[in-house]
């Protein structure tokens, strides 16, 4: 593997996801709801994975497994997690980590100050050297995060190794694209309300999908890629989906709902649940 600004993982044990059920919640009522840790560069690493409580919810090679995660500050976005659950229920597993910073990692010192660099990043203007370094390391946490989550939870008695998806929302599409670059296990990837082409070219998505484009092509593996974002978006500029959009490996879609929200409609929801359904099986 190239050097990579956004991956440089430590020596460390195999990871294993340590899990402990917990009551589900109404939304979630009738479905296995199990917290877990595991380690990711020296760094505890909190989740939660949402399984059918039936084994016979699923095939019996085992649950397709979607990595899930949110857009970064304020936890909007949350139409997704609503239709998660049904998806749960036809026999789809997810899962969510808390990534650098974030929830239960939040910093009271650093993690506004992520959120607000991570977004000169995307409006291409320089940062300093501060900045850049707390951006970089956040990159590199993040990615080592997520694959290290697909290592500990593929290896549970239940899950389908081969059948991976990725799903993410602003700073969790970005952190998806150095997922992809990084790992080809993921045959589906959904990236939605993200754009790229801006700031340094070691931090863009665009490098990213664009090494996971020639990476998936040498390997003649396949990942199929659904682009969503907003017509009108208020901070995201159409160029810089379309550069996202072009970066990302082939099959892909570019899915636009009207208006700006950032709440996804239910129709757009449930065309993401078509594309779903199709590329993992469920």
């Amino acid at each position: 593997m190239p050097d990579s600004a956004v991956y440089r993982p430590h020596r460390e044990d195999p990871a294993v996801a340590t899990l402990r059920s917990v009551p589900a919640s109404n939304s979630w009522s009738g479905l296995s709801v199990e917290h877990f840790e595991l380690v990711s560069r020296g760094d505890f690493v909190p989740g939660v994975l949402y399984r059918p409580l039936s084994p016979g919810d699923a095939s019996e090679s085992g649950s397709p497994l979607l990595l899930l995660q949110h857009a970064a500050a304020d936890g909007a976005d949350a139409s997704y997690l609503a239709c998660a659950a049904s998806w749960v229920a036809a026999g789809l597993a997810v899962a969510c980590v808390d990534l650098p910073l974030h929830g239960s990692r939040s910093s009271p010192k650093l993690s506004a100050r992520l959120v607000s660099e991570i977004g000169r990043v995307a409006r291409g203007e320089e940062l300093d050297l501060d900045s850049r370094a707390l951006v970089e390391e956040f990159a590199r946490q993040t990615t080592s995060d997520l694959i290290r989550t697909l290592d500990a939870l593929s290896a549970i008695d239940g899950i389908d190794e081969n059948r991976v998806g990725f799903m993410g929302f602003g700073l969790g599409a970005i952190a998806g694209s150095y997922l992809l670059a990084h790992d080809s296990r993921p045959r589906a990837a959904v990236l939605a309300l993200a754009g790229g082409g801006r700031g340094p070219t070691d931090l863009d998505p665009v490098t990213y999908l664009e090494r996971a484009a020639g990476t998936l092509r040498e390997s003649a593996l396949e990942c199929e890629v659904l682009v969503v974002v907003a017509e009108d978006h208020e901070r995201i500029a159409a160029e810089d989906v379309d550069a996202l959009f072009q970066a990302a490996p082939n099959p892909k879609e570019l899915l636009r709902y009207a208006g700006g929200s950032r709440e996804l409609p239910k129709e757009t929801l449930g065309k993401i649940e078509e594309f779903l359904r199709r590329t993992l099986s469920f």
